[in-house]
């Protein structure tokens, strides 16, 4: 089967771009020909991608709020690309350098759309989508917290974005999202899809570390909570003093929480990675006892919790989108209530309190994770390839 995958960044800019680019060779080796077409977002950095578009977020700001709804640059490459590789199913991963136009371009052939998380044409989460710069100082992430500039872009993706996309929803065959959360937010929204759970190539798995470190890998923006982590780590620190915080990731954040660790004086036990590769993430990963993902936005499924109970980590997650799928209370780490510094920091020390219990549940995290292999998910997919393109064949 000849496929192609389009989405915006031609780089790992995060999970997104990571599973694009993890799952490339797995379709590959099940003998299926597979080309990528991003933008050319940030090309100071090398792109794994095979054909490329000028960025939408590259053109100058009156021309981009037209582009936002439909950005011809993007339809005319995509149309282009079809005519020259003739794939069997095209695969849309991401929207925001795209706009809706692409889904026009996809008339003439089968089409799947994955979810990955907030996307214009998500009225549930839309608002998740958007920079912190336009809600209020201080104020939550809801319509009641927004700013006029923020009101003027919730409505503009409203009134005209979201019924684009709607529209051209109509040349699509399948709608993949990874979890059931996201299954329902979408039926909210009358768009019908299926569920196929997120994968990750998985770590090979690691004896337990006998320093309590904590571990948190992911973006570093406010909705990620790595701040509620930062006041957690002072309450396991009066029981463990010895215990640290290792932080993998960048982003714009990252000052404030800087900020927050000198203001706690945390500045010895806290330690900042930065973004890091696998090979070096495996080794952080092995050194930790227990990994926190502290999220206080709805993750769509929270893939870095698999990689985790891959080397046989537990952990420590909050009750948020589609996390409880996949972490099993009590028995693979903990959920705790968003936002709660209280409920993190006794779930942290709960399991930092007992080794063999922690091993206990680092077995069962690491049997867990098996069921999200890379390759599981890869067939998964391509039976969805094969259900589009035979929906796409009765339609015709």
């Amino acid at each position: 089967m000849k496929i192609l995958r389009v989405t915006s960044l031609g780089y790992v800019g995060g999970g997104l771009e990571t599973g694009v680019e993890l799952l490339q060779p797995v379709l590959t080796g099940m003998g299926h020909e597979v080309r990528i077409l991003t933008s050319n977002h940030n090309p100071s950095v090398p792109h794994w991608s095979d054909y490329e578009f000028p960025a939408l977020s590259s053109v100058p700001f009156p021309l981009r709020v037209l582009y936002r709804a439909w950005y011809p640059a993007a339809y005319r490459r995509l149309r282009e690309v079809i005519k020259e590789y003739q794939p069997d199913v095209v695969q849309f991963h991401s929207f925001f350098e795209l706009s809706p136009s692409v889904l026009f371009a996809v008339r003439d052939v089968p089409a799947v759309v994955t979810v990955h998380g907030a996307e214009d044409f998500t009225k549930e989460l839309l608002l998740w989508a958007f920079p912190p710069h336009f809600f209020r100082a201080g104020a939550p992430f809801t319509k009641r917290g927004l700013t006029l500039t923020g009101w003027l872009h919730y409505l503009y993706h409203r009134l005209v974005s979201m019924p684009l996309f709607r529209f051209g929803f109509r040349n699509v065959e399948q709608v993949v999202v990874f979890s059931e959360y996201m299954q329902r937010m979408l039926a909210r929204d009358q768009i019908a899809s299926v569920c196929v759970p997120n994968a990750t190539v998985l770590f090979s798995q690691a004896p337990m570390a006998e320093r309590p470190t904590i571990l948190y890998v992911g973006r570093l923006e406010k909705i990620k909570g790595v701040q509620v982590l930062l006041d957690a780590l002072r309450s396991v620190r009066e029981e463990y003093p010895d215990a640290e915080l290792l932080v993998a990731g960048a982003g714009p954040y990252e000052p404030v929480l800087r900020s927050q660790v000198k203001l706690l004086e945390l500045d010895d036990v806290v330690r900042f990675v930065g973004q890091v590769g696998r090979e070096e993430l495996y080794e952080y990963y092995k050194a930790s006892a227990v990994v926190a993902v502290p999220s206080l936005w709805p993750e769509p499924f929270g893939k870095v919790g698999i990689e985790a109970m891959s080397v046989g980590r537990p952990v420590i997650a909050s009750n948020v989108g589609g996390m409880s799928e996949w972490l099993d209370d009590g028995i693979t780490g903990y959920v705790v209530t968003p936002g709660s510094p209280k409920e993190l920091g006794e779930a942290l020390c709960r399991v930092l309190r007992n080794r063999d219990r922690r091993a206990t549940m680092g077995a069962a995290a690491r049997a867990r994770a098996e069921a999200f292999s890379i390759e599981a998910h890869a067939e998964k997919i391509v039976t969805v390839y094969n259900e589009a393109v035979a929906a796409h064949t009765a339609r015709c």
